[in-house]
């Protein structure tokens, strides 16, 4: 729901897609507001995402 809540968290839910080594884009979605891109992997906010019929 939330990777803000402490740098563990965020780390968990970066490694396993800065471990892929291929051009498709990568996506962490949270309910939290998006606090930045990492590697080329992007966080989206969920809810935003949705209400803005925003597509991947």
């Amino acid at each position: 729901m939330t990777i803000m809540s402490s740098q563990e968290t965020e780390e968990r839910e970066y490694r396993p897609l800065e471990s892929i080594k291929d051009n498709y884009p990568k996506y962490v979605l949270t309910r939290s507001d998006p606090i930045q891109h990492r590697n080329g992997i992007i966080h989206k906010n969920m809810p935003d995402l949705m209400q803005n019929g925003e597509l991947f």
